[in-house]
């Protein structure tokens, strides 16, 4: 198959949320398996070029596209992923190129001017979705014929017009489009106040506008499905979520829509490259010591914790760009019990759940300490800081995102809070189940994968007294019955290789789903 795929992040190039996973993985297992694979992705401000080989800059170059009333000039610039071997079309416009994060202002772009806070979306973010989208459908005009794709494949609602533009495409005429729902949250939806914004910004008719209403907002989903592309997310209860005819709020609106419309949505649970985190290397793991979970050999992780804490904290050994708040009063990295949240600080996730949950939790246990790590919502963000101050000595918080440090944060805890109202996927727990840090999450969406009791710890109502008695639970059982914890740790860890790695998702669930909606365009592979 020649599969195209489209995404605003990629790990190893630009990043900002599990996309950057997702699109890499299937780039890598794809092309691994044979197929031919070309990922289309923006130039940022902070693309990184460490893994990018056979650079052809302005490969083809002063490109005009009609754009809002104007017309811009874009290029295309070609490249290989060094060792990972799948092609690379980089579109280069100024309206990318000046921006420091994929959909979010920095704190450095909000030095530069206020108007752009740290943390909120992009002012001028659909125009920078339907600008990707009329630039990979135009780069069709200039391919050559056996470039072009069977597989569309595209990555959320940053690139959901790409279907609707290549529908009436003859170069594109044999191609086949997906839609992969990451997230469809409330902000998540990218999509348009009215039929008249999106007239402006797509330049696609009021007829076609008209069938993607959600209320008065035109839905980017809704217009790829109505062009003819299948819809997946990723993971099977995600789907039925966005089938729910009841679940509104948490879909904006959505579920509802796919639900009278008789939408199809596959659920494909995301993988994991074990390989990229296996804690037994430290050459791949970036941890300082290594360790393996399965064989119950955790006495290099318990060395990470107290080197973490103790060296990069504390004596700042490793230089911690981050903010930093918040304090370890600790003598004994074994002994106590380390309770961890790495992730984004927002709503969706939980955090004001979490945030209410750990007073009682300290106040209970005198031998249990919080980590937590990310960055977000202003406003619980400022919850986070006020939190440490008020529990000095036993809960740190590090705002922002560094690879090392977030591994580290997985890495050191014993226990892993995920208390996300709504969960697509979910990789956070992956990532600490391979680490031996076992997951407390909601019984929501994706991470319904974990198997209570076996591979981590579920609860049902997602409160602070919910939260709070999980949370008892597990110390209690971690306090008194520690080998229990060690066998589930093992455990977890060997199921996770076992079951999710990404090369297994591709072939058993991906490659068969392409297959089928081949077919049934008259396409037998």
């Amino acid at each position: 198959m020649n599969i195209w795929i489209c995404s605003m992040e990629c790990a190893g190039i630009i990043e900002a949320g599990g996309v950057k996973n997702v699109t890499f993985s299937l780039c890598k297992e794809f092309a691994a398996l044979g197929h031919e694979v070309t990922l289309f992705i923006p130039v940022f401000k902070t693309n990184s070029w460490d893994y990018i080989s056979d650079l052809k800059k302005d490969f083809i170059k002063n490109v005009v596209i009609k754009h809002c009333g104007k017309e811009e000039t874009i290029s295309y610039s070609k490249a290989v992923f060094k060792d990972e071997k799948f092609n690379i079309i980089f579109i280069n416009h100024p309206a990318f190129e000046e921006k420091e994060a994929v959909y979010t202002y920095t704190a450095n772009e909000q030095k530069k001017n206020p108007e752009f806070v740290k943390g909120m979306g992009h002012k001028d973010t659909l125009f920078l979705d339907s600008l990707y989208s009329k630039a990979v459908a135009t780069y069709g005009e200039y391919a050559a014929k056996e470039e072009l794709p069977d597989i569309m494949h595209c990555q959320d609602a940053s690139t959901a017009l790409v279907p609707v533009y290549i529908r009436f495409m003859a170069e594109f005429h044999k191609t086949v489009s997906v839609i992969t729902i990451h997230n469809a949250g409330p902000a998540y939806h990218h999509n348009y106040s009215s039929i008249g914004e999106a007239a402006w910004f797509t330049d696609l008719s009021q007829q076609i506008l008209s069938g993607a209403l959600n209320g008065t907002k035109v839905e980017p989903y809704l217009l790829a499905s109505n062009a003819g592309a299948s819809i997946t997310t990723v993971s099977e209860n995600y789907a039925m979520e966005l089938k729910d005819p009841f679940n509104k709020d948490e879909t904006e609106g959505l579920a509802p829509i796919f639900f009278s419309r008789s939408t199809k949505i596959t659920g494909i649970t995301n993988g994991i490259d074990f390989e990229r985190y296996d804690p037994s290397d430290v050459k791949v793991s970036n941890l300082p010591y290594a360790f393996n979970p399965e064989t119950g050999d955790l006495e290099g992780k318990y060395k990470c914790r107290e080197y973490f804490f103790e060296e990069i904290l504390k004596n700042q050994e490793y230089e911690c760009e981050l903010p930093v708040y918040g304090e370890i009063e600790c003598t004994d990295y074994k002994k106590n019990i380390f309770i961890v949240y790495h992730g984004r600080i927002t709503t969706q996730k939980g955090l004001s759940v979490l945030i209410e949950s750990i007073p009682v939790i300290l106040n209970n246990f005198d031998n249990v300490y919080f980590l937590i790590a990310g960055q977000g919502e202003i406003g619980l963000e400022e919850q986070l800081k006020v939190l440490c101050t008020a529990q000095k000595g036993r809960v740190v918080f590090i705002n922002g995102y560094e690879k090392s440090l977030a591994r580290l944060t997985n890495a050191v805890g014993d226990f892993i809070v995920l208390p996300s109202f709504f969960e697509p996927c979910g990789l956070e727990d992956f990532i600490s189940q391979i680490y031996g840090t076992l997951p407390v999450a909601h019984k929501t969406g994706g991470l319904n994968k974990i198997l209570n009791n076996q591979t981590g710890f579920l609860y049902k109502k997602n409160t602070s007294a919910s939260l709070t008695a999980k949370l008892s639970e597990v110390i209690t059982i971690k306090k008194y019955c520690p080998q229990k914890i060690d066998e589930i740790i093992s455990y977890a860890s060997k199921y996770v290789r076992e079951n999710y790695l990404w090369s297994k998702v591709i072939t058993d669930k991906y490659i068969p789903f392409f297959n089928e909606i081949l077919k049934k365009n008259d396409k037998s592979y």
